[in-house]
């Protein structure tokens, strides 16, 4: 089992963040994911408001559109409030700032292995 990897860098240091976006590529599967953590948030979120409208969608059919009505708007509502686009915009960020800083702590090991002296002298 691997250890967890420990950062190099000062969590003052934010140089990292120069690292233009262009650089970062969000993957298909990752965007995928956060969308899908964003829905379970949301879900999680408005719990109360999902449950009572299964509750009341219980042993209905058609009907649950007329009966279940006011408890499904308040489901709707929640979620969208939930679920905005500036919020999956914020996950994303997130993820991305991550990746620049993965990015730039592997640019700081590799110039200190370069600077690193090394020893060529054969010994006898």
């Amino acid at each position: 089992m691997s250890k967890p990897r420990q950062s190099t860098l000062d969590p003052e240091d934010k140089k990292y963040l120069e690292i233009p976006d262009s650089e970062v590529v969000l993957p298909a599967a990752v965007d995928s994911y956060l969308r899908h953590k964003l829905k379970d948030q949301s879900l999680k979120a408005c719990q109360n408001q999902v449950a009572a409208f299964a509750d009341c969608s219980k042993d209905k059919y058609i009907s649950v559109v007329w009966e279940c009505r006011e408890l499904q708007q308040l489901m709707k509502n929640c979620l969208v409030e939930y679920t905005t686009s500036e919020r999956l915009i914020d996950m994303k960020r997130e993820w991305i700032d991550a990746s620049k800083k993965r990015i730039y702590e592997k640019k700081l090991q590799k110039e200190a292995e370069s600077a690193a002296p090394t020893d060529s002298t054969p010994k006898q």
